[in-house]
């Protein structure tokens, strides 16, 4: 019986796939993607340090500003030379999910040593990361342009009335809050067990820079794990109220934390918290391992 040409020998398909692991690995190695990632985690820590000091000044008796990406982008807008920064910005925005993706498409390091099912969690992840980037390049780019943007807890109540609007919409609410208030305690859990860790080359620090980084890492995790963990509490309850405007994004979450009991005092520990991942981005930034 002759073989049919179009189906390829063993020894083909194994070169093939030799061939894609190699081209992955290639990949993941790239100089350019490690300068990419390098920019990105750059400006990530510029962003969450400007949101920590409009935090800072809610705590502190109230801030126009909107607490959040957008609120930072807008920020850095009304600064001198202003302009030539949020291009910066925008590059680095568009770096961070340029390398996200590159991360969803062939995995980060160590891929193949983890799990099957986490690796392809940590995919989705980062390749969901690289959506929320790159709507924040989007926005510092009209910005730049002379174009007004909405907050996040704008854009939240928007697609929370709409999701509300569907059938069983309701249900899928809710199931998305459960997810972000799951994945808020994976990042308070990652903060107590220092597993953020394994993607620091901590070979190449000093002592006291591992300290620092293990510190910053655990205080800024923290900090936003439980920030995160409120979004989802607050998109569960306007699910159960059946009112997109019960949702909040990072700017009401902050601003209803500085309203409750002792609410002065807890802001301003957030505060200090998402300034530490602010620093802990550009820890990253030198020490990651990418």
């Amino acid at each position: 019986m002759e073989h049919n040409a179009s189906v390829p020998e063993p020894s083909s398909v194994e070169s093939i796939a030799a061939s894609g692991s190699a081209a992955a690995r290639a990949t993941r190695s790239s100089r350019a993607i490690e300068a990419i990632a390098r920019a990105g985690l750059a400006a990530r820590g510029l962003t969450y340090l400007i949101i920590a000091l409009i935090a800072a000044q809610i705590a502190l008796g109230g801030a126009a500003q909107s607490a959040d990406q957008h609120g930072a982008i807008e920020d850095v807008a009304s600064r001198p030379f202003g302009r030539l920064l949020l291009i910066a910005m925008a590059l680095g925005f568009a770096a961070y999910a340029f390398w996200r993706w590159s991360v969803a498409a062939v995995g980060g390091p160590g891929a193949g040593a983890e799990s099957a099912a986490k690796e392809w969690a940590q995919r989705l992840g980062a390749l969901a990361m690289g959506f929320v980037y790159a709507g924040l390049c989007f926005s510092t780019i009209l910005v730049v342009t002379g174009r007004s943007t909405s907050s996040t807890t704008q854009q939240q109540q928007s697609a929370t009335a709409r999701l509300l609007g569907l059938p069983l919409g309701r249900a899928l609410v809710i199931a998305i809050g459960v997810g972000i208030v799951i994945g808020g305690s994976v990042v308070i859990w990652r903060a107590l067990t220092r597993t953020f860790e394994k993607n620091l080359a901590s070979e190449k620090m000093g002592q006291r820079m591992r300290r620092w980084a293990t510190g910053l890492g655990i205080a800024g995790n923290g900090a936003g794990g439980i920030v995160l963990g409120l979004v989802g509490v607050f998109l569960i309850q306007a699910a159960a109220a059946n009112n997109a405007h019960a949702s909040k994004g990072l700017d009401q979450t902050l601003r209803t934390v500085a309203h409750a009991p002792f609410g002065q005092a807890l802001l301003l520990v957030v505060t200090v918290g998402l300034a530490a991942y602010g620093l802990y981005s550009f820890v990253e930034m030198r020490f990651r391992r990418v």
